[in-house]
């Protein structure tokens, strides 16, 4: 190798020393024999490009067969030199290269360092010497679309005072949404909403559309939805507004005769809610109600220790906003007794009994059971106790020995006087009808 350098610099020598044009002639042949003798002596050379992007295609790997895709990478591009033929791979570009991952052993889902490789499509040969880096960190896992329900939210939405939302009756259109992504970020998704942030004042039913969507996790963390494909919706939410009213709950006591001290009463019967909050998508409904009753209470069952539960009902029409869907009545026994008096026929008598007829009581002695506070009970004597047989409904089509349910009453000196007994329990009185007093006097 020696011998054949030293030879060619006296030749060049020899060359300089000669007329121009053969001196021209000479540097071309020196360039041309140098150009044989270094392909000749060195016919690989190393090359070196630069960017080339990273191709995270998977096709005709084992993971592409297990249906797993690239869902996050470290490496965007990367660095070669190439040896190859230097009549060769002199002719390659950056554009001529494609970098990619070496695949072929992830089968499941997960996180892997992958080594990266060189390839190009123009036929020609090389071999890499080296990739910068040479590994990447790449996340697999299946590409799936799911549908998922759309819970609508509008947090500075508000209705004015005597309305309220009915968010039972909200729709939001269209109810589900398609997500597609990498399975283990859908599976973190517990509540999609569709969200509208402007501020609104309504009182009646109203629409609007959105389409901003929020994912979040079961612990209310809002996702990132940067690897997530969603659908692009607009979804149109309906708000039903209703006109509410707080109404007093009353009762009805039955039974009290003229007389009785039914507010002395009442003020000792307590319900466990006094108010109920009642709805409608009407104001007519409830534009004349001012109070909602939740029954009837029957003087004679009330007792010390009383109490009695009363199950709320409403019309469709009507929504119970405050959810009491029943309440307790209580009574306040202090002092509250009762006593047993018995009386006697003197002290029965019928009453608006059909003139035609003649009507006698068979019961000429009962028990009857009186309460009332304790002090005014210890005053009260049978004589004072007064019950009646009231036969002003009396049907004459029914049989001549019949029991009737009598009205326990008590003597007042004055009408004015208010009394605070009654009777407890129930009673009847047996009754005869005797004879038809119209047909004896014909005869």
């Amino acid at each position: 190798m020696t011998n054949k350098f030293g030879r060619f610099t006296e030749w060049l020598s020899a060359v300089f020393s000669r007329t121009p044009a053969v001196v021209a002639l000479s540097v071309v042949s020196a360039v041309i024999i140098w150009f044989i003798i270094v392909v000749n002596v060195y016919p690989q050379t190393p090359q070196r490009f630069y960017n080339i992007p990273l191709d995270t295609a998977v096709t005709g790997t084992y993971a592409e067969a297990e249906g797993l895709s690239v869902v996050d990478i470290d490496v965007e591009s990367v660095n070669v030199e190439l040896v190859g033929d230097r009549s060769q791979i002199g002719r390659l570009t950056s554009e001529d290269l494609t970098a990619y991952i070496e695949a072929d052993t992830v089968t499941v889902p997960g996180e892997y360092p992958l080594s990266i490789g060189v390839r190009t499509d123009t036929g020609i040969s090389f071999k890499v010497d080296s990739v910068t880096p040479a590994t990447a960190t790449v996340r697999f896992d299946k590409i799936e679309t799911r549908l998922f329900p759309v819970s609508p939210v509008y947090p500075n939405i508000v209705v004015t005072s005597g309305h309220a939302m009915d968010a039972e009756e909200v729709v939001c259109e269209p109810a589900e949404i398609e997500i597609t992504g990498p399975a283990a970020q859908l599976d973190e998704i517990d509540r999609v909403e569709a969200y509208y942030g402007k501020n609104q004042e309504i009182d009646s039913s109203f629409s609007f559309y959105t389409n901003e969507v929020r994912l979040y996790t079961d612990d209310g963390a809002l996702l990132d939805t940067e690897d997530l494909e969603i659908a692009d919706t607009s979804f149109q939410i309906s708000l039903p507004v209703l006109t509410t009213k707080e109404l007093a709950l009353t009762y009805t006591v039955t039974g009290a005769r003229s007389g009785f001290d039914l507010d002395w009463l009442k003020e000792r019967l307590t319900l466990s809610e006094d108010t109920i909050t009642l709805a409608s998508q009407t104001s007519t409904n409830l534009s004349e109600v001012d109070n909602w009753s939740v029954g009837e209470v029957r003087l004679a069952d009330i007792v010390p220790g009383y109490t009695k539960n009363f199950n709320l009902e409403f019309d469709d029409d009507l929504i119970n906003r405050s959810g009491i869907g029943s309440v307790t009545m209580t009574f306040d026994d202090t002092d509250v007794g009762t006593k047993t008096f018995t009386v006697t026929g003197d002290n029965i008598n019928i009453a608006n009994a059909p003139s035609n007829y003649e009507f006698k009581t068979v019961t000429k002695r009962m028990d009857v059971t009186i309460a009332g506070p304790v002090t005014e009970l210890e005053k009260l004597d049978v004589d004072d106790i007064i019950v009646t047989v009231d036969l002003l409904n009396y049907n004459v089509e029914q049989s001549t020995s019949f029991s009737w349910t009598p009205v326990i009453t008590f003597y007042r000196q004055n009408e004015d006087e208010k009394y605070r007994f009654w009777a407890t329990g129930s009673y009847l009185v047996a009754v005869d009808r005797v004879e038809d007093t119209t047909a004896s006097s014909d005869e």
